[in-house]
């Protein structure tokens, strides 16, 4: 874990839903597993006085990328920085995403924050594991908010999407393409890792836990410190409430109270 201050490279919009930020450091891109987060202080000063967590998206070397959305205030600061400003980050911080399933098939449910995570997870799969293609399941409100192709050139896994207006893909929320491919394969031989919003984490859960099938979900609660100190970001389990930050964000669907 590090904490440094960094120049950034770029910050700039790519669709009507995302932000990407990028800046480079040796310490904070090394060892970093999908699933990590870093978390971030948008402004040298106290206003706004809390850091702010941001999962990694890409990392290349040094070069680190951060996918974001616009979700209140200090992510509108944040689109207004520039090239050469500096922002001050700790990380690599959490737990990750499994990266070895034994034979399983994988599926991969993203939605809103929880696009950037799986997407590296996406990145950094084997090729054709035990002879399955990952899926990655992508939900968003409208075609606009689309990743670029771009953006997924690098992804190692069938990329589906569901739109709530059905203007790409399937239409309506990604459960619903989840449900379909349930009903195309042996339920106990699947695997899923899931990050977006709660209520969408935790349809997918109970669809999991109706079908038996074991995952991972990532809670990313508002983690202010980031090490487990402030106790900010419980999440309940049924061993009792742990810490996103440092005990999570990633945990097992059969320790998660759904």
């Amino acid at each position: 874990m590090f904490d440094e201050k960094v120049e950034i490279v770029s910050n700039e919009k790519i669709n009507s839903a995302y932000w990407k930020l990028t800046f480079a450091s040796k310490n904070l891109s090394k060892k970093v597993l999908p699933g990590q987060f870093m978390n971030v202080q948008i402004e040298d000063q106290t206003d706004p006085f809390l850091r702010r967590p941001f999962s990694y998206y890409r990392v290349s070397g040094s070069k680190i990328e951060v996918l974001y959305e616009i979700l209140g205030r200090c992510t509108e600061i944040l689109t207004k920085k520039k090239k050469g400003e500096v922002l001050k980050i700790l990380g690599p911080l959490g737990k990750p995403f499994a990266a070895k399933i034994g034979n399983k098939k994988r599926i991969l449910v993203a939605g809103g924050i929880g696009v950037p995570p799986l997407i590296f997870l996406a990145e950094n799969l084997p090729v054709g594991a035990y002879g399955n293609t990952p899926l990655l399941l992508i939900g968003c409100h409208t075609k606009s908010e689309a990743l670029p192709k771009s953006e997924l050139k690098k992804v190692k896994a069938e990329v589906l999407y569901a739109t709530e207006d059905g203007s790409f893909g399937e239409k309506g929320f990604v459960t619903v393409v989840l449900q379909k491919l349930i009903k195309e394969h042996d339920p106990k031989s699947l695997f899923i890792q899931t990050c977006g919003p709660f209520p969408m984490m935790n349809a997918v859960m109970k669809i999991a836990r109706a079908h038996g099938i074991e995952g991972e979900a990532s809670m990313e609660e508002m983690m202010a410190c980031g090490v487990g100190a402030c106790l900010g970001c419980m999440t309940e389990t049924k061993d009792g409430f742990k810490t996103s930050c440092v005990e999570g964000p990633v945990f097992g669907f059969e320790k998660l109270k759904v």
